[in-house]
């Protein structure tokens, strides 16, 4: 594909909205003005200019368009993730480059996910994912079991799925399954039927929805029709992706990780390029993600002073349910 191919297809993710004809990011006004010496554009109403990945995750790129498509279609077509020194590696680029490009994705992921409330039969389960203390090497030298020592860095990832053909699923990091409680209540309709293990955590949940069912896995993985199985499948999915791809998640970032992996496993079914179009249209339609403007670079003040990353999160969360629709000059004249 050459640049111009490359440009002409993130133009028609970009301004699908306008059937690929741009449009004003700021006021919506259809009626744009396009330099022949660069590719700019420039509204006739505000006189905004503005380039194709204005306003998107991609906002002040250095690298190529058509690499940034390479790199969409390479994210989405592994399987169990793809870590950034491979995708790094590929892009012959640097590892810094390649970090924040798939951390982009993964916003671009979560604003997919965080759109969906749960209904009707909804499994609800945890897995606990890092914080794991290496035994020494020698036998003499340990002091106890390691399987059973984990530092403070260790967290959970709380997945809720629905049970429906098609159906799609929400997925939390917290210190424990118990802090999960209160999101789970957010996430799944109070109508729905959910189904967990016999975590003490969970032993309320039947006070909020209209039915709660157990499973005791001492017994069996189904008991008496009870059973998690689908999300455990996809924990199992998160496990293979954390040792065999990424081989350690950090905590800081296991919320993206956690977004990347139920989004790939409720659109696994779709083909390759069903999966770029629609990862490709969501990050070109989102604002840009203010954790990640200049990550490398020393943060300026003002922006070191918003109480870290909660402040940070709470900025960035501006996901809109629809995309920007266009507005005709002549009725933004006339208004």
């Amino acid at each position: 594909m050459s640049d111009d191919e490359a440009y002409a297809v993130f133009k028609e993710m970009r301004f699908e909205a306008n059937g690929g004809e741009p449009f004003c990011p700021r006021c919506g006004v259809d009626a744009i003005y396009t330099y022949k010496v660069r590719r700019e554009f420039k509204c006739k109403y505000c006189d905004h200019r503005f380039t194709l990945t204005s306003g998107t995750l991609f906002r002040g790129r250095k690298m190529a368009i058509k690499d940034i498509l390479a790199a969409v279609l390479m994210f989405v077509n592994g399987v169990n993730g793809n870590a950034a020194l491979r995708m790094s590696r590929d892009l012959c680029c640097s590892y810094k480059t390649a970090f924040v490009l798939v951390s982009k994705l993964r916003r671009a992921q979560a604003a997919l996910q965080i759109q969906h409330q749960l209904t009707g039969d909804v499994d609800i389960d945890g897995l606990w994912i890092g914080g794991y203390i290496r035994q020494e090497n020698m036998v003499a030298d340990r002091t106890s079991d390691g399987r059973k020592q984990f530092s403070g860095k260790r967290r959970s990832i709380v997945t809720m799925r629905e049970r429906r053909p098609g159906g799609r699923s929400r997925a939390v990091v917290v210190p424990n399954e118990k802090a999960a409680v209160e999101v789970i209540k957010k996430v799944v309709a109070k109508t729905a039927h959910v189904f967990t293990d016999e975590q003490s955590a969970f032993s309320k949940l039947y006070l909020h929805f209209r039915e709660h069912s157990t499973v005791n896995h001492s017994r069996g993985l189904v008991v008496n029709g009870v059973h998690t199985n689908l999300v455990e499948a996809q924990h199992t999915r998160i496990r293979r992706g954390e040792r065999g791809v990424y081989l350690h998640i950090s905590g800081n970032h296991a919320q993206r990780f956690a977004h990347e992996f139920s989004w790939r496993d409720d659109f696994r079914r779709l083909s390759n390029g069903q999966q770029f179009r629609k990862l490709l249209g969501s990050a070109a339609t989102i604002s840009p993600d203010l954790e990640l403007v200049g990550y490398w670079q020393k943060r300026p003040k003002s922006v070191l002073d918003l109480n870290r990353r909660r402040a940070l999160k709470a900025r960035t969360r501006q996901v809109k349910g629809v995309k920007p629709t266009p507005i005709p000059y002549t009725e933004r004249a006339s208004g």
